[in-house]
């Protein structure tokens, strides 16, 4: 168990940003409840002299509150810790927001457009960010094939979550025949106008849109390299043959 909490606190100073005072006061405002500053030095090893600084950091980052500087205690720790959460991503899609638009003004003055390209990425995250730019900038029915993906669906269904919910016309997913899948990720899914379609032809992770391909590969050392292909010609061809998969079906 305290081998547990040590982790614990670890990971709430690194997430948070909170230094050694201010973690230590805040899991000693979780063990005591109510208290007063001096209580709270006492019980944290903060010298007197830098409590208040610490508690009225711990106060505008959200975490502990106040009557009268008297007594501090914790916010309940599910509603601020969600409060915080929902800021990141706030924070997170302006951000991103921000380097979408310099991307689209530096593609504008860009003299030399390169027509076909193909790119290898490095890992997971990169990959699905990859795949959420092109999804986002293609008008048409993309398809998805799904396999070495499965295997972590738990963990990676938040960032596929990202690509789902951005398609604009839904997609065509394709799954290996035997898949077996929470109803939770088939009803979201099909909330987003995706046709899922069960296949013996299903070999690999498969990205194909508008004139993008996007091949998945498992790696031992960056668990995913995918490769990128910008080619009209060789994505047309794909679909074609993701349409006799289908037809099928």
């Amino acid at each position: 168990m305290g081998e547990d909490l040590e982790k614990i606190k670890n990971k709430i100073k690194e997430t948070l940003k909170l230094n050694k005072y201010e973690t230590n006061a805040y899991f000693t405002l979780l063990k005591l409840g109510k208290s007063r500053p001096t209580d709270i030095a006492k019980n944290s090893n903060i010298p007197i002299q830098r409590i208040y600084d610490v508690l009225k950091s711990l106060e505008k980052k959200g975490l502990i509150t106040t009557k009268d500087q008297i007594y501090y205690e914790i916010l309940e720790p599910s509603l601020s810790f969600q409060t915080i959460a929902q800021n990141l991503i706030a924070d997170a899609n302006i951000k991103a927001r921000e380097i979408e638009n310099i991307g689209q003004f530096l593609s504008g003055i860009t003299t030399i457009k390169t027509i076909d390209e193909i790119k290898i990425i490095y890992g997971v995250k990169e990959t699905i960010g990859n795949t959420i730019t092109y999804v986002k900038n293609c008008n048409e029915k993309p398809y998805f094939m799904v396999y070495k993906v499965l295997d972590k669906l738990l963990d990676l269904w938040p960032l596929l979550y990202e690509i789902i919910s951005t398609t604009k016309n839904g997609a065509y997913l394709l799954l290996p025949y035997d898949a077996k899948i929470g109803e939770k990720y088939i009803e979201e899914s099909k909330k987003h106008n995706f046709e899922i379609i069960k296949s013996r032809a299903v070999f690999m992770d498969l990205y194909v849109g508008c004139k993008t391909v996007i091949i998945g590969l498992p790696s031992k050392i960056y668990e995913v390299i995918s490769i990128v292909i910008n080619n009209e010609e060789f994505s047309n061809a794909l679909k074609e043959r993701m349409r006799e998969i289908i037809n099928k079906f």
